[in-house]
């Protein structure tokens, strides 16, 4: 298992909502354009997200249930 940082939760919490863009996932984070890519690089490799197509994001069943277990924590 992966261990997530506050980047990771900010990424899956925005999916969480919705497919995104790295472009709308900059726009609603505090994260610079190459914070973006390894984020979802690291959650893509740990099965939490999945890339649609060029550009387009979307969270897996495991992210999601991620997501759902970071945002009891808070």
């Amino acid at each position: 298992m992966v261990e997530l940082d506050d980047r990771d939760r900010s990424v899956l919490s925005i999916l969480s909502e919705g497919r995104a863009n790295p472009y709308l996932i900059r726009e609603r984070t505090d994260l610079d354009k190459g914070e973006v890519n390894t984020v979802l690089v690291r959650l893509g490799r740990a099965g939490y997200v999945r890339q649609v197509t060029r550009g387009l994001y979307e969270i897996t069943d495991a992210g999601s249930a991620i997501a759902d277990d970071c945002s009891g924590i808070e």
